[in-house]
């Protein structure tokens, strides 16, 4: 990532020699070293998360670049962008055909870094979406990489995603919840008779 050898032992300083004790029927016990791993709450834990999840990225624009797994193009001519990815937070979607080597490529590269962070994948959360794959290809892929199927429309952070851009099963569950909001919103600006009417 490009950090100095000095920010790297600083961290490494903040995280080795931190120690804990634990209370136990309100006594606290002996004092005892964290081995590895960041204590839950320590102000470095999203500063060292992001650093990990840009590491994450860049391993996989890597794999994208010498041809692991295609991802698609955005845009036409000069002004195309390659999109392989997105991340948020710990939440990652991967764009890629539909074919079993890429899929198991993806598989090596969230292995390798499984390895090297130390993080580990969990693909029983994970789940495989199709636009334009037949069942039985799908189903095919997901049993080999030991995953489950999804269907479209899918609630992703809060936003409808789909195959088809404008459709209105996309939508609506996003229009109720805005009408239903601005009808609690109205009401608190009408007067006592105007709530009645």
């Amino acid at each position: 990532m490009g950090c100095g050898v000095r920010w790297c032992k600083w961290i490494i300083q903040c995280i080795s020699t931190a120690s804990l004790s634990v209370l136990v029927n309100g006594s606290p016990t002996p004092c005892f070293a964290l081995k590895r791993g960041l204590r839950q709450g320590c102000p470095l834990s999203p500063m060292l998360f992001n650093v990990v999840g840009e590491a994450l990225s860049l391993l996989i624009k890597k794999a994208t670049a010498i041809g692991l797994f295609s991802g698609f193009e955005i845009g036409h001519g000069n002004c195309s962008e390659s999109l392989s990815h997105l991340q948020f937070a710990d939440d990652l979607i991967f764009f890629t055909g539909a074919s079993i080597s890429e899929l198991l490529n993806i598989k090596r590269v969230l292995r390798l870094f499984e390895v090297t962070a130390g993080l580990q994948l969990n693909l029983g959360k994970c789940i495989l979406f199709d636009i334009n794959v037949e069942a039985a290809t799908l189903s095919e892929l997901a049993f080999r990489l030991g995953c489950s199927v999804g269907l479209f429309p899918v609630d992703y952070l809060g936003m409808p995603l789909g195959p088809k851009r404008n459709s209105r099963a996309l939508w609506e569950p996003i229009i109720n919840k805005s009408e239903s909001s601005l009808a609690s919103w109205k009401c608190c600006n009408l007067s006592f008779s105007g709530r009645l009417v």
